[in-house]
């Protein structure tokens, strides 16, 4: 029976034993490896019925087992660990800055990569047609074609113009991009918010002990997801791009949203690309004057080569931006007191965009001793969204909500 099979029936049957199959994978996929122990206790199972199902999910190939645990002086205890090469996943980012596609395992290890960089003003369907075309590529190169895959995740990221309905654009976007999708690959499609996947990923990846966490990713947009506990659950949709609008200054700059001194008006890359015309026009010196014949050529492509050529203007509307993001981290904590807070996003690894957060954080908190929240960088800023992307897909297909 093949694993879409498997997974179809866990999803849809009623019955008791299938129920308790399912729920014991779920835990392996997650926690593994695992000793029979553990799960039959998670499980809230006897042992017995607990090993039985094991050897079940054992023939099914679903699982592994081995000695891999920690001796106490006897025979090493037996770990189970999800079979990694039972399917694969497919992630995919769209973005207007670089998107990426990924192959995963079931333990959501990368297999494959490949990068595209946005050409213009693609549309969010244009950029799709050709991702989904080097996703085929992708998996003839690695030998596999669309019947490998258990189905496609997309982080629908595109950032819609300045003044645009995003509801409106979303509803629209969403089922079409879905569809096209669908219908070129013939697999099932998982979209939805890249930020939520990218929180996903880090939690299923690195932070499975936390019982808060808190993602956030500073892009053209600066965007945040919580993940409280199990079952995963993510905020409302449209809801993602809320902590760019935390004010930061009553009589700040103005912000599209009606608002004055909204986060994304300090941070984001659009307010970095402001800052830097805005020192240029003032004469300060700058290597983008060797970059570009005319301020309108100044994008962020522009402002990451001069990052590398260390120019003083991009590096100080740099720290600028990280010192603001910082503030509104802090602000964060205070009130919700995560256990980690996870920065990703395209600057958190530029130049010292990170430290300066940090740095930031902890002057803020320095009189809440009692607050040991974790900061730290995503494992990797630039292929974490399509990794929760296809570990979207797993969480789809195991869901007791269609």
């Amino acid at each position: 029976m093949t694993l879409s099979g498997i997974l179809s029936e866990f999803r849809s049957s009623k019955n008791s034993k299938t129920r308790k199959l399912k729920t014991l994978w779920q835990l392996i996929l997650n926690d593994g490896p695992i000793r029979a122990e553990t799960l039959s206790e998670k499980a809230n199972m006897n042992g017995a019925t607990c090993a039985r199902l094991l050897d079940e999910l054992s023939r099914l190939g679903l699982i592994s087992a081995a000695e891999l645990g920690q001796s106490t002086g006897g025979r090493k205890p037996i770990l189970y660990s999800v079979n990694p090469d039972r399917g694969r996943l497919a992630g995919i980012e769209i973005s207007n800055i670089y998107s990426t596609i990924v192959l995963q395992n079931l333990k959501l290890d990368v297999l494959a990569t490949c990068k595209i960089k946005a050409a213009g003003q693609e549309t969010p369907q244009v950029l799709l047609e050709r991702l989904l075309t080097r996703l085929l590529s992708l998996l003839e190169e690695n030998h596999l074609s669309t019947d490998d895959l258990l189905g496609i995740g997309i982080a629908a990221d595109y950032t819609l113009p300045p003044g645009s309905d995003r509801r409106a654009m979303n509803d629209y976007l969403i089922p079409l991009l879905r569809e096209m999708a669908e219908s070129r690959t013939g697999c099932q499609v998982t979209i939805g918010s890249g930020v939520n996947f990218a929180a996903l990923a880090e939690y299923r990846l690195r932070h499975k002990e936390s019982r808060r966490l808190f993602f956030t990713t500073c892009d053209a947009e600066i965007r945040s997801s919580t993940i409280l506990s199990e079952p995963v659950r993510f905020m409302p949709p449209g809801s993602e791009n809320a902590f760019g609008h935390m004010t930061l200054d009553l009589h700040g700059r103005t912000c599209e949203c009606g608002s004055f001194g909204c986060l994304n008006q300090y941070s984001s890359l659009e307010a970095i690309r402001k800052t830097v015309i805005q020192h240029l026009r003032r004469g300060k010196p700058s290597v983008i004057t060797s970059l570009v014949s005319d301020e309108q050529e100044i994008d962020y492509h522009v402002i990451f080569k001069a990052l590398e050529l260390a120019d003083p203007i991009c590096t100080d509307a740099l720290e600028e931006a990280a010192y603001y993001y910082g503030l509104a981290i802090a602000n964060t904590i205070l009130s919700f007191q995560p256990d980690v807070v996870v920065c990703g996003g395209t600057l958190t690894p530029k130049h010292t965009f990170f430290a300066t957060v940090q740095k930031t954080v902890a002057q803020k908190l320095a009189g809440f001793l009692q607050i040991n929240t974790r900061i730290v960088p995503a494992f990797d800023s630039y292929e974490v969204v399509s990794q929760g992307a296809g570990a979207m897909v797993l969480e789809s297909l195991l869901s007791d909500t269609p």
